[in-house]
């Protein structure tokens, strides 16, 4: 199929709402979705836009064509354009549903790139070719990561003379430890997804036939099964605790199993096990 530059017709991003699931993909299949300022910023935009919908419950991240994300378009870099706010962040809006649920995550993700781990709903990556540079932090962001057979990563930034950008020196040694996250971004190798499935970068690399259904089917049964509630106490709790010390995030825990349980979500939860069928959570 021939590939077109993205037009208002055919917009750098797309977005779907698929029974509970936002699927947000980068559309600029010709170039493997290399990131121009327009494209970050209306990316960006969807994320915030799935973020403050109730009805979203999963948000699934993933390249048309042949590539995740290669990265900052090449014919930005060395313009001056990538000093500009045209490749940060719009501002995020001031209230997002689930702010007010589980440990607040402003003291550590107050700035930045932030908004796939703030958003208080699951994001998963599905990554479909090339995810370099700034693909590949987009989804390290993420809170989940599958990988097709034919997915590449790599870690440019050495190559290009910039340090770890946009917070990847702080996120990989969390996920694959201090050792092996300086292998790749000491080296700026590329590695594949089943390299990336034993470092324990990704959660699973598929056949890249299997790796849209499959992360699809995973997230819908997250939204199906998973009380929304939960999801965000959840999310915020794994991205908060790692700071915490062990008596604060039992405390933490403890705080939010007091108010959950005084929630229909787990009335709900508690009728449908005993009547063993799919439970009907609320959106809000």
């Amino acid at each position: 199929m021939k590939t077109v530059n993205p037009t208002p017709e055919n917009p750098p991003v797309l977005y779907r709402l698929d029974e509970g699931v936002a699927i947000i993909s980068f559309n600029r299949p010709d170039k493997l979705n290399a990131l121009t300022p327009d494209m970050l910023k209306s990316f960006f935009e969807h994320v915030d836009i799935a973020a403050q919908d109730a009805a979203v419950r999963v948000i699934l991240i993933t390249g048309e064509g042949r590539g995740f994300s290669a990265g900052l378009d090449l014919s930005v870099i060395g313009t001056g354009v990538s000093k500009t706010t045209a490749l940060t962040r719009p501002t995020p809006p001031t209230k997002q549903w689930g702010d007010d649920i589980g440990p607040g995550l402003g003291r550590y993700f107050g700035q930045g790139w932030n908004a796939l781990i703030t958003s208080r709903k699951p994001t998963i990556a599905a990554v479909n070719g090339a995810a370099f540079g700034w693909g590949f932090i987009l989804s390290v962001h993420c809170d989940i990561r599958f990988a097709g057979e034919s997915a590449l990563f790599n870690a440019t930034f050495a190559r290009l003379g910039v340090p770890a950008e946009k917070g990847i020196g702080w996120l990989l040694p969390r996920l694959i430890g201090i050792a092996r996250a300086a292998d790749l971004l000491y080296t700026a190798r590329r590695f594949d997804g089943r390299e990336a499935e034993r470092l324990g970068l990704v959660n699973q690399c598929l056949p890249d036939a299997e790796l849209m259904p499959h992360a699809l089917a995973y997230a819908k049964q997250i939204a199906h099964n998973a009380a929304p509630r939960s999801l965000a106490a959840i999310k915020a709790q794994i991205w908060s605790a790692g700071d915490d010390c062990y008596d604060e995030a039992f405390r933490a825990a403890d705080h939010e199993q007091d108010l959950a349980v005084q929630t229909q979500d787990f009335l709900e939860g508690i009728a449908s096990l005993r009547e063993k069928r799919r439970p009907k959570f609320k959106a809000a």
